[in-house]
């Protein structure tokens, strides 16, 4: 551990506890607090089900085995296997032809994929587990010899107490009590795992329907009065007739429900065509635009686009069950410019959102008078610890203090740069409850550094 410049895990402070110090983390790597442990008395415990650890990539990297390595080599044969054995078979079994050969690569290579991956999630938590085993052993005689040289008028039980409350910041301290079982790693590697296996299982479904699709139809076809119904494609059913349009008449097209899966994926388009609004449903762009908030309820990304430069009015509509009547609106006004994208986040904890309208040109909302400062993208937030969106595609943050209250704050940002399938540039809404002379952090995600590459562009009251 003390080889490392960077340790391997990075500590979630959770909210209302103070920021440890840098070597306090230093030597409890990994280490899961007891439930109900607090590092004093008046501190409140962890939310249930805290990480308390989140892993430094290129650190964390550097303690995996050269298997490690090998694995994700073998991550990518399989993964590149599988995707060109599943375009021919697309291919041909589109055009008609045996497709049905394609099949054996497919499997061999999602089978690759698969087990690789299954293997690295493994290899990972066993390194965990093993980083966190070795900051013990390491914790056991460094703590009593930092604390003794920090306080060499203290005896050592008194000398480590004050090294601890200093650690934290704090007057009195409890000794660190450590959990039964630690979880720093595997949450993430299980999530990832099953990820990883519902897309496995999605391609070959998929390609087998491909391969075996001429099969199915010559055996259809021979039966007598067998038929296919191909007219749904069209917007027709077998008979000739027009699909079922028994829907609720109601429910906004880019509509999406909380599990994030997207009922009808044609986007909303203004009367005049001029601008369209589509949910962001791919988990890339979601945390690069979602996971820079701290929310609790749940979180929808929409991306609006189209021909207007100047002021417009956003209306977002959210309601408990697919076609019901709007239990919540939101408007929002935010600044659009033409040809370049912008994500509107909102937040709630109802099941189905989407757009109901966007008006262009509409009058601008004044801006909220505040006292603003930029924050250091190279360091933790005021909390002591970045949102997780943060970790993969980096952040540009800023500390905001209002003169009055806001309970849903308008916060637009400009992004120059790339971020999962945002382009450079676009520009980036989040809201925030602001109270007077308060300070709040905002951040924008996909953003390294809010030097060059975001600016804090408006901050207005709805």
């Amino acid at each position: 551990m003390q080889h490392e410049t960077t340790p391997p895990f990075r500590f979630r402070t959770p909210p209302g506890w103070p920021t440890p110090s840098a070597e306090w983390v230093e030597l409890h790597q990994a280490a899961e607090p007891a439930p109900g442990w607090t590092p004093a008395p008046s501190i409140p415990p962890a939310p249930a089900g805290w990480r308390f650890w989140s892993p430094e990539r290129r650190s964390f990297r550097s303690f995996m085995p050269p298997l490690a390595r090998r694995l994700r080599v073998a991550q990518w044969i399989g993964l590149v296997v599988s995707l060109v054995a599943l375009a021919v078979v697309l291919v041909v079994g589109a055009v008609g032809g045996p497709a049905v050969f394609g099949l054996a690569p497919l499997v061999a290579g999602l089978a690759v994929f698969v087990v690789s991956s299954s293997r690295q999630a493994d290899l990972a938590s066993r390194t965990a587990a093993s980083i966190r085993d070795d900051a013990a052993a390491w914790r056991r005689t460094e703590l009593p010899a930092r604390a003794r040289t920090a306080y060499p008028e203290l005896d050592d039980d008194r000398a480590v107490a004050a090294w601890e409350a200093a650690a934290w910041g704090t007057e009195t301290v409890r000794p660190f009590a450590a959990a039964a079982a630690a979880h720093a790693h595997a949450p993430a590697h299980r999530a990832v795992m099953g990820i990883t296996a519902g897309a496995a299982a999605f391609a070959l479904v998929l390609g087998a329907s491909a391969a075996l699709a001429p099969v199915v139809r010559t055996v259809q076809e021979s039966s007598a009065g067998s038929t296919l119904a191909h007219g749904w494609q069209d917007g027709t059913g077998p008979d000739d007739s027009a699909p079922d349009d028994s829907a609720p008449d109601d429910t906004t097209p880019g509509d999406t429900g909380s599990d994030g899966a997207a009922p009808d994926e044609a986007p909303w388009t203004s009367d005049d065509g001029t601008i369209t609004a589509s949910f962001i449903s791919d988990d890339d762009t979601w945390q690069a635009t979602c996971g820079a908030i701290d929310f609790t309820d749940g979180c929808w990304a929409f991306r609006i686009e189209g021909e207007c430069d100047g002021p417009a009015v956003v209306t977002v509509g959210f309601s408990a069950t697919e076609g019901g009547d709007d239990v919540r609106t939101d408007t929002r006004t935010v600044l659009l410019t033409s040809g370049t994208p912008l994500v509107l986040t909102e937040q709630g904890a109802e099941d189905w959102g989407g757009i109901r309208d966007i008006t262009c040109f509409a009058a601008p909302k004044s801006p909220v008078a505040l006292t603003r400062t930029e924050l250091d993208s190279d360091d933790e937030d005021a909390d002591g610890s970045w949102p997780d969106g943060c970790v993969d595609w980096g952040c540009a943050g800023w500390e905001i203090t209002p003169a009055a209250d806001c309970p849903s704050a308008t916060v637009q940002f400009s992004v120059d740069e790339e971020a999962a399938d945002l382009p450079d540039p676009h520009d980036l809404v989040v809201t925030t409850a602001l109270h007077a002379g308060q300070p709040v952090d905002v951040w924008a995600a996909g953003a390294w550094s809010s030097d060059d590459d975001a600016t804090l562009a408006q901050v207005t009251c709805g």
